[in-house]
This record gives structure tokens, sequence and C-alpha cells, in this order.
């Protein structure tokens, strides 16, 4: 399969410029509200890049979505009207089920923007990425529907519309509640443990410090304190308390450095040819166990999936480019489920790691060689050039859509990612581990006892430090509306883009 650079080069330009000039002329909106041109423009890139690099996988893959994709707003879309616009004529109540992505009050309505969405009239169920929901207005129930909330709504439509590919439902009587998902007994047993989990560290550890131990730990953030909430929030912190990508990499890190380590001490072991590939696959299904068992939280699931991909990749002797890994598991969740597209989360963590990996040839590279002082000083220059990247990256989609920018989060995160690496995430897992290990025994163990009083010292010092950065960096932090519609973060971000290329390729020039 051998396609021609120069022909798809123009290709490229054709398509590109006739999808951005329809995208500039036809919408004014925030990046954030994704039309199916937005969707089509990034298949018909990633399209032409896999015909480029002759990659037959993706290039499959983007086929699918594709397929998908027009299967919805050719088929199902229409398919779908017909049969509400009958329950509407039969006065019969339909059933939503959805997550609220966004909430719009006016004086008569409130207007709800649902993904993941199941419509259900008896038998008849229809799955739909996305639907828009226009209930009539109470003031009871204004404080009810708030952002990310699992609801059901049943009641009976007044009107079915189609509205930028999107299905449009009008109630003219309703109720809701939360939508309840059966579970599994695998997921009960595992609710189950790490329930067991959570109050054997409420023994131990203060409010303050199992505020921080949790979400770190088991990804459960119900217990976050207020006051801890509001400073993470302030600082821009609030993403070192999510098991994301960060603690995902530092996990497998830990992982890794303990299999070399119990491997070092067995030469047999260590003269296997197998040994390299042996301690990366024995690591990677620890961290597999451990996603299982914390309850497979979005973040970490995509963070692994994009890190097993790489590592799989790159021990087959088949994936060189980490870039490759991250479009390959964008893709796959994007296929699985089309309305992950419109989340917040699912833009800024795949923002953030693509330009890690765009500046990743500026990055300092450490040899064995080094003295401990040039090898502290490229690890600083790697922080910081990360730490840049991330927040050229994501700065206009976090200021367009928490109307807040946060320069301190610059410094803040140099020191609190260092310290959360070194000395917070394996303090706590350890005490995880150790907690673990003693279930069905007594509480208060000399030795889990220990290990539990050492996790709050440093779980509490590391927050203190947060709380006094922040004291004096509060001022680095601005208010600010970002009305951004699609033509200016298209020029951004092919400035940023562009000027970083013209960077990496007079740095490979001069090296």
């Amino acid at each position: 399969m051998k396609f021609s650079w120069h022909k798809t080069g123009l290709l490229q330009i054709i398509i590109v410029s006739v999808l951005l000039i329809w995208i500039i002329f036809r919408y004014q909106h925030t990046l954030n509200q994704l039309h199916p041109e937005w969707i089509m423009l990034g298949l018909g890139l990633g399209l032409l890049w896999s015909l480029r690099h002759n990659l037959h996988f993706p290039l499959i893959l983007l086929l699918l979505i594709g397929g998908m994709l027009l299967y919805q707003w050719l088929f199902v879309l229409p398919s779908t009207m017909n049969w509400l616009q009958r329950e509407i004529s039969a006065e019969s109540k339909i059933m939503v089920n959805g997550r609220i992505r966004q909430r719009v009050i006016s004086k008569e309505s409130i207007r709800l923007n649902l993904n993941n969405v199941e419509v259900f009239k008896g038998k008849h169920t229809q799955w739909l990425p996305e639907i828009i929901l226009n209930l009539p207005k109470t003031k009871r129930r204004i404080s009810s529907f708030y952002l990310g909330r699992h609801l059901q709504v049943i009641g009976r439509l007044n009107e079915v519309s189609v509205e930028n590919n999107r299905l449009s439902l009008t109630f003219s009587d309703f109720r809701y509640r939360n939508a309840i998902t059966p579970q599994s007994s695998l997921s009960r047993r595992l609710d189950s443990w790490v329930m067991q989990l959570t109050d054997r560290a409420r023994f131990y550890l203060s409010n303050q410090a199992l505020s921080l131990y949790l979400p770190l730990t088991l990804a459960k953030r119900t217990y976050t304190s207020r006051e801890t909430a509001k400073t993470f929030r302030e600082s821009g912190m609030a993403h070192l308390l999510a098991i994301s990508g960060l603690h995902i990499g530092m996990i497998y890190g830990i992982f890794l450095l303990l299999v070399r380590g119990l491997g070092r001490l067995s030469n047999r072991v260590l003269e296997n040819p197998h040994y390299h590939a042996s301690s990366h696959l024995i690591s990677l299904t620890g961290i597999w166990i451990y996603l299982l068992l914390i309850g497979m939280p979005t973040p970490a699931f995509r963070a692994v999936c994009m890190l097993s991909m790489l590592v799989a990749g790159r021990l087959l002797g088949q994936i060189h480019q980490p870039l490759y890994a991250l479009f390959a598991t964008a893709l796959f969740f994007i296929f699985l489920n089309p309305a992950v597209i419109y989340e917040i989360s699912f833009q800024l963590s795949f923002i953030a790691v693509f330009f890690i990996l765009w500046f990743l040839p500026l990055y300092p590279l450490t040899h064995e060689n080094d003295s401990f002082r040039r090898r502290l000083l490229k690890y600083c220059l790697i922080s910081i050039g990360i730490t840049t990247a991330v927040m050229l990256g994501t700065g206009p989609v976090v200021a367009a859509t928490f109307e807040r920018i946060t320069l301190e989060t610059f410094w803040l995160n140099l020191v609190m990612v260092l310290l959360l690496g070194i000395l917070v995430l394996p303090c706590c897992l350890l005490a995880l581990l150790v907690s673990a290990l003693s279930l069905g025994n007594l509480p208060f163990g000399f030795f889990e006892k220990n290990i539990f009083s050492l996790t709050e010292m440093v779980v509490e010092s590391w927050y203190a430090i947060l709380q006094n950065l922040h004291s004096w960096g509060s001022w680095a932090s601005f208010n600010i509306t970002l009305d951004w519609g699609p033509p200016h973060f298209i020029l951004y971000y092919t400035f940023i883009l562009g000027l970083s290329k013209l960077l990496i390729y007079r740095f490979q020039k001069r090296n």
C-alpha cells in the first residue's frame, strides 16, 4: 500500500483548507461546543497522517469511526425522530438516562445537554452520544441539575427536532431522579474492598490527611474537605488529586524499580535475555491489577491504555513514536464512545500529553556517565520544559472553560510534582499495600500504625508546602473571560505548533 507523499501533501492542503473555511464561516462557538465539522476535520487529518506514514491499523480504525458517526447522523437520528414523533401522537411517556454536560437556564425553561444517553419506551431502547433536553422551569428543580449528574427523566414529549446533528427533546411534563446503573457481582466486590480500605485508613489518618490519601490511592474524592479542595482548585493543582497519566506514569516507574531491584538479587535472573521485557510486562500487569482494584476511573483507564500500547509496541519493535500511541488511544476511546470527545477531561488530558510529546526533541537527554550535578540540572530543565508545554497547550481551553488563568501552576508543578513522585505517592502506596495485607486483622498493628503515621506526616507536610507557596503566589491567578471562536483557536495552535516545529528543526540541525 504505497502513497506518493507529494500527492498526499497536496490533498492535505486542499481538504484542510476547505474544511477550515467551512468551519470559520459557519460557526462562531467556543471549542468545547464541538460540531460534526470539527469531528470530520480531525478524522480527515488522521486519515491523511495515516496515509503518509502507511499506518494500516489507525487507518482502518479511523474509517470505522467515520462510518459509525455517519451511521448515527444519517440513520439513527432520523429513525429515532420518527419513533419519538409517534410517541408524541400517542401521548406516551418515555424515559431518558444520561449525564449532564451543560446547563442553560432561561426565564421559561431549563436546557440540558446530556451525553451517553439511553432513550427507553417499553422494550424499545435507543443509545445516542448526546441529546438536548428542554424542560419546563420550576424553582425547586434548578439546583438539582448540576453538571456531571447521572440523570433519569420520565415524562411526555411536546416536540422533537434536530439541532447541529443532536436530537432535541422538549418535555411538556416530567419527573426526574438519579439514573441507577445495575452493578455486576465483581463491581460490588470491588466496591466492598475499597470501602474496607477506606474505613481502615480512617482509623489512622486525620481528616486532613485522609482527604489527600484517598484520592491519591483509591480515586475517592468524596472525603476531600472544602478547604483542601479550595486550595487545590485556586492554585491550579486539582489535577494532582485525580489518578491520571501523571500518577500512572509514576506508579509504573515505582513498580518497574521494585521489579528490577528484586531481579538484581539473582545473577541468574539478571543474565536472562528476557529480563528487560519481563520487568516491563510484570510492571504493566501490576498497573492493570491496581486499576481494576480501584474501580477503573476513566482518566486512569485512558492513561493505562496508552501506556500499555506504548510499552507493548516498544517491546515488539513496532511503535517508536509516542504520538502514535497517543492518537491510537484517543481513537480507541472515541470508537467506544463518540460522546467522550465532548468531555473537557478528555480534551485536556490528550492536549496536555500531545504537547508534552510534541516538544520531546527539545528536552535534554540524560546519560549514565553524567555527573550527579549535570543529571540534576537536566532533570530540572526537563521539568521546566514539560510544564511549559502543558501550559501552552491547555491554557486557552482552561481559560475558555473555567474563566480563570493561574500562572502560579508553573512553579507549583515544579515543586509539588517532584515531591509527589519522590515522597508522597510511594508512602501512600506503601500504606495502601500494608492495609490491604492487614485486612481481617485488628487495626493498630505496630508496622501498619507506623507506616500510616509516616504517611500522615508526609502528606500533611506536602499540603503545608502547597498552602505556603499558594499564599505567596496567589497574585498570579486571574479571572478572565476568553470568548474565543474556532478561528482564534486555529490561529493560536497553528502558531504555537509551527513555531515549536521551527525550534525543533533548528535544534536537531545544530546537534
